[in-house]
């Protein structure tokens, strides 16, 4: 038995805190518990069934679906066998399921819906391949290998069945394969095991500390993502915590205070999100209101400033921010439940002014870095030691170093085993001394602080070879609440360039102020009120940035960049080459003196 390992604490706490919630789930319109006991029930019931399927050690199972407590169920179950769980992003195409299923040469589909379960049946090697689909929601499917999950729940099975076959998990063995969306080529299948995921556990537990304040969290992010997998489910299935399923992303808010969670695990662009329509809606407000929150965000600031360096406030300063969190501060921390002890941020950078203002209203976001081959995490800021703009400190057991070309490379037992069925890609990712390449590119300073600067393969070099960083002129210019998203350009060209996305709930709020109603038939970006918005927005972003950083021409493009037009990963990184691809044309033309708008 491996008793370091996830299951065999996740069996521990069935055993001996069986009447402890598990899960919470939503059901017409109300949460649900499972205790850590039913769950047991539940996992030795499907891993038998899975068992009777010729399921074993090193076998491969897939789950396509949204994040739900059936997700969990599948995952768990299929790690309780010592198989290899392989999730895969509900939102990718059929082609990129099919490459997924084929390449890691999964034999039974756990799926979501019949829109899913489509997307498996047109896999050109099902028959031969795919021994059963087993649908999670309640449809009238049937078929001679679809199963349905509440059938499969049903019943009794044995718990010493079931920690027997968790008896024979090795640190060694492989728990999951998590596919890396990447921004080109086909996907990577990273192997991760069950040593990675434990010894994350234990880093992490040794930053927090004393965890026992950490009870509930709140999951959104999809669990087919090696953040919310690691630092969400399994953490929570560790400790013996408990872990709620929002509905949606669309209903979070409404989630946090029904859940009240204690930490929950985001991506910049939710905090951007709420940031932009904080202030957005305050600015416009104007007047009184608008001086007392941008007032009150300045006490915030220096209250965050003297908690940052460890120090105590002064009673003034305690006192001014008691009034700015009773006025201002408190209904944020109402919005996200009350309870929360803070967030995780990771995926993507978090420009330091959102960690700062959260931080300002009582909410501390607590940054990390990584990648699914680290399993996760690389990097965190600790709830007692944090550094906003920083990605935080290497967790325990974890080394650091900067190559020559700035490259940040890793090494320690969080670094994946290989890539599934990939030797070529594995031996370029990670040395023979177990060094793995990130691909980005940072810095530490000289107290260990890590920062990350750029990605190594999407720096760009102007005309006048000066490296430039896209992504930090894209998330300054994210920062304006007319700027949904944003890619830049201008390798070995003159200048910068962008194509802009708009965030059009913003926009369409700023035109009704002028009294200009928007024609549905007309793209927002060929208003000329429009045009002179965002030349504004960036000409005032571009204030913060070094004058060869500055965005000089730009085009609004009306077609968001999405998972589904394959101009986004999964998680939500730009596409360039297939956003270059599709807008060459416009690009160029931002080259030739003019400038318009794509049909």
């Amino acid at each position: 038995m491996y008793p370091d390992g996830v299951m065999a604490h996740l069996l521990q706490h069935v055993k001996d805190t069986p009447g402890k919630i598990a899960f919470r789930y939503k059901k017409e319109g109300l949460y649900y518990p499972i205790t850590y006991g039913e769950s047991g029930k539940y996992l030795a019931l499907l891993s038998t069934w899975l068992s009777g399927q010729g399921i074993e050690k090193g076998k491969r199972v897939a789950i396509l679906s949204e994040n739900s407590l059936y997700w969990a169920l599948a995952d768990l179950s299929i790690i309780s066998l010592g198989a290899i769980s392989v999730a895969i992003y509900p939102t990718l195409t059929r082609r990129d399921v099919h490459y997924i299923l084929e390449n890691s040469e999964s034999s039974i589909v756990f799926v979501q819906n019949r829109a899913q379960l489509e997307k498996v049946q047109s896999f050109p090697q099902f028959t031969r391949q795919i021994k059963a689909c087993i649908m999670m929601e309640n449809e009238s499917i049937e078929g001679e290998r679809i199963f349905h999950m509440h059938d499969l729940l049903s019943g009794d099975a044995s718990l010493d069945a079931w920690e027997e076959r968790i008896d024979t998990i090795m640190s060694d063995d492989p728990i999951c394969i998590i596919y890396t969306s990447g921004t080109t080529g086909p996907p990577k299948g990273a192997v991760l095991t069950h040593g990675n995921i434990a010894f994350v556990n234990s880093a992490i537990k040794q930053m927090i500390g004393d965890i026992s304040p950490i009870q509930e969290s709140l999951s959104f992010l999809p669990l087919s993502h090696a953040l919310e997998r690691i630092a969400g489910l399994f953490f929570s299935m560790n400790f013996g915590k408990t872990i709620a399923f929002a509905e949606s992303l669309n209903t979070i808010v409404d989630n946090m205070k029904e859940i009240r969670p204690t930490h929950a695990v985001a991506v910049p662009r939710i905090f951007e999100k709420i940031y932009e329509r904080i202030t957005t809606q305050v600015n416009r407000q104007g007047g009184l209101k608008k001086r007392i929150f941008w007032k009150s965000v300045a006490t915030g600031k220096t209250m965050s400033r003297v908690l940052s360096q460890g120090k105590a406030p002064g009673f003034l300063l305690r006192l001014r921010y008691s009034l700015a969190y009773k006025l201002v501060f408190s209904k944020l921390n109402e919005a996200v439940g009350g309870n929360l002890k803070y967030f995780i941020s990771g995926g993507a950078p978090l420009a330091k002014s959102i960690a700062e203002f959260f931080h300002a209203a009582g909410i501390l976001v607590l940054e990390g870095w990584g990648a699914t081959e680290l399993s996760a995490p690389a990097t965190w800021n600790s709830p007692s030691a944090y550094k906003f703009g920083s990605v935080g400190k290497a967790l325990p057991g974890v080394e650091i170093r900067v190559a020559e070309d700035g490259e940040l490379l890793v090494r320690g037992p969080n670094v994946f085993r290989e890539y599934w069925k990939r030797e070529e890609a594995t031996r370029e990712a990670k040395e023979p001394d177990g060094w793995y390449h990130t691909g980005d590119i940072g810095f530490i300073d000289s107290e260990g602080w890590v920062y990350i600067t750029d990605r190594k393969k999407e720096l760009i070099i102007n005309a006048a070879g000066k490296n430039i960083s896209p992504a930090n002129i894209e998330n300054v210019m994210k920062s304006s609440p007319y700027i949904s998203n944003i890619m830049v350009y201008g390798d070995r060209r003159k200048y910068i360039t962008a194509l802009v996305n708009l965030e059009k709930e913003n926009v369409i709020a700023y035109l009704n102020e002028r009294g200009i109603t928007a024609d549905a038939a007309k793209p927002l970006g060929e208003i000329s009120e429009v045009w002179d918005l965002i030349e504004k927005e960036i000409e005032r972003c571009n204030g913060e940035l070094a004058r060869f950083e500055q965005v000089k021409k730009f085009a609004i493009v009306p077609e968001d960049f999405s998972v589904e037009n394959d101009m986004l990963t999964p998680t939500m990184k730009l596409k360039r080459r297939n956003i270059i691809a599709r807008y060459q044309a416009l690009i160029d033309s931002l080259y030739e003196g003019e400038l318009y708008i794509t049909e």
